[in-house]
């Protein structure tokens, strides 16, 4: 008898072969899309970053809360590596590999706080928003009852959508704050595209899809974890330009 489990001594066979997960990852994507059109539609100041004038208040919280998101995200997809580890070696070396250049990347955005006038005291003084602190708790409640899967998704969904958004976005603000306050954001944006950041994670989530429901369980997680980033843009929104506008009333 032996009692070890867990262990990812196996090197499971993915679910899909090469062409048929191209295949799939196109389904996927056609999915994003759509999701995309509908972030548009539901979430105020969706588009915002685009505009002639920048609501400060709102840009500056923001970039705070994006140190926040990456800071606290250390944790969990440190844990999710090691929960990957145990359903497959070579993709949570792989998720590794990423993670290790994507944990420093709080820096790239402290920069432009700095630029934007934001010290490292009032980022420390300011609480992270319920969104960002539910974000981290849904990847360990997956994490620990579901599947490990679902913050290599969240970060698949990001990239892929920051490779369609984020560049009109950033050129947008370079046109409008300068070129020197989005110094880190263009960095940022930088490294994702050139590097194919979607492309890595599609790859290591075929290493987790083992079955039809593995690959169905992402169109739910892409669900998921979208409501929880629309919960933080309703937040920003609402603290920055709603309440701002009932006091100005007031």
């Amino acid at each position: 008898m032996n009692r070890v489990r867990n262990s990812g001594i196996a090197h499971p066979q993915p679910y899909f072969s090469d062409l048929e997960g191209l295949k799939r990852k196109a389904e996927l994507d056609r999915y994003l899309d759509r999701k995309m059109e509908e972030w548009k539609r539901t979430v105020p100041f969706a588009s915002h970053l685009k505009d002639k004038q920048i609501n400060m208040p709102y840009y500056r919280r923001t970039l705070i809360e994006h140190v926040w998101r990456i800071r606290l995200s250390r944790v969990s997809q440190s844990k999710a590596i090691y929960k990957i580890a145990e359903i497959s070696p070579r993709a949570a070396a792989d998720y590794a590999h990423y993670q290790a250049d994507e944990m420093l990347h709080d820096k790239l955005y402290f920069r432009d706080c700095e630029a934007a006038g934001i010290t490292l005291d009032e980022i420390y003084g300011t609480e992270p928003y319920l969104s960002t602190r539910l974000f981290q708790g849904f990847f360990y409640y997956a994490l620990e009852h579901e599947h490990p899967m679902a913050p290599v998704v969240s970060n698949y969904l990001v990239e892929y959508t920051q490779a369609k958004l984020q560049p009109e976005f950033v050129h947008s603000l370079q046109e409008t704050l300068g070129r020197d306050m989005v110094k880190g954001q263009e960095a940022h944006l930088s490294v994702d595209t050139n590097e194919d950041h979607s492309m890595e994670m599609w790859k290591i989530l075929t290493q987790l899809i083992l079955s039809e429901d593995d690959f169905r369980m992402v169109f739910k997680y892409i669900d998921d974890i979208q409501e929880i980033l629309a919960m933080f843009f309703r937040e920003v929104y609402e603290d920055t330009v709603v309440n701002a506008r009932k006091t100005a009333v007031g």
